[in-house]
């Protein structure tokens, strides 16, 4: 594995730049969360929170308060910029906290508790998604709602590696952001891919270049439902988009579960 391995995913240098990205898939999955929310009560927690992107909207829309946990130092301070200027009126609505999805601790539980984006594939090693999970079901009510999204695997073979693969093309206020994906590294025993989030920056004539190197780990269906199961967790509804489209046919997974 390459570096960055197992340092968790913390765009050191990418966090304000991350914002820019204003493409339907990572707009598709709001009202989805909304929708679960709307079904239960009290505090939500959001794993993984980044810089607000699903709990602003969320808090917004539903008028919840939200416990926020990120490891990522950049992304949190993007976060509270955000509840400093253009979100200040939900300031009492967001807790946010820097710390480790995989081991934490809040004196109560939740009916609600959401790990959106694939977040939860940040954790590059097995035991690591192991040890979320029983945090996530130690703080989950016994009628509560559990929600994530891990992405469908693909072939990762030579061909895949070095491949960049444009994502947006966009101009805001005079500076034009194109941002790509390179792959960078599949392991394929220990099920690890690797890529570069690029953004080319162009502005007054001048290019720069920002990277980070993010780390996934992937799971096929039935062996995050197996991990699932072996923590009494039930996956109560699949889907393999937020439209509700069948697992089978999208390539998302998305799991809603309960306790068992």
């Amino acid at each position: 594995m390459g570096e960055n391995y197992l340092k968790g995913n913390l765009y050191t240098n990418t966090a304000g730049l991350y914002d820019y990205d204003n493409r339907e898939i990572i707009k598709d999955d709001l009202d989805f969360y909304v929708e679960y929310a709307n079904k239960t009560k009290g505090t939500i927690l959001e794993l993984a929170s980044g810089t607000g992107r699903v709990s602003l909207y969320v808090a917004e829309k539903t008028g919840r308060k939200f416990e926020c946990v990120e490891l990522s130092t950049k992304m949190v301070e993007r976060f509270r910029e955000k509840l400093q200027t253009t979100h200040m009126h939900l300031r009492d609505k967001i807790n946010l906290q820097i710390g480790d999805m995989s081991d934490f601790k809040f004196p109560g539980k939740f009916e609600y508790i959401i790990i959106p984006w694939r977040a939860l594939q940040y954790l590059p090693e097995r035991e690591q998604t192991i040890k979320c999970l029983k945090c996530v079901y130690e703080h989950l009510s016994n009628d509560g709602i559990f929600v994530f999204d891990i992405f469908k695997p693909r072939i990762y073979d030579k061909e895949w590696v070095g491949k960049e693969i444009p994502s947006y093309d966009i101009t805001v206020n005079g500076k034009r952001i194109i941002r790509s994906t390179v792959n960078h590294f599949a392991d394929t025993v220990k099920k690890n891919i690797q890529y570069k989030s690029k953004y080319r920056v162009i502005e007054n004539g001048k290019e720069t270049v920002t990277e980070d190197l993010l780390t996934y780990k992937y799971y096929d269906r039935d062996e995050i439902v197996e991990i699932l199961d072996s923590l009494d967790i039930i996956t109560e509804e699949e889907y393999g988009y937020y439209n509700k489209i069948t697992i089978k046919e999208g390539d998302e997974m998305i799991f809603v579960c309960s306790k068992k």
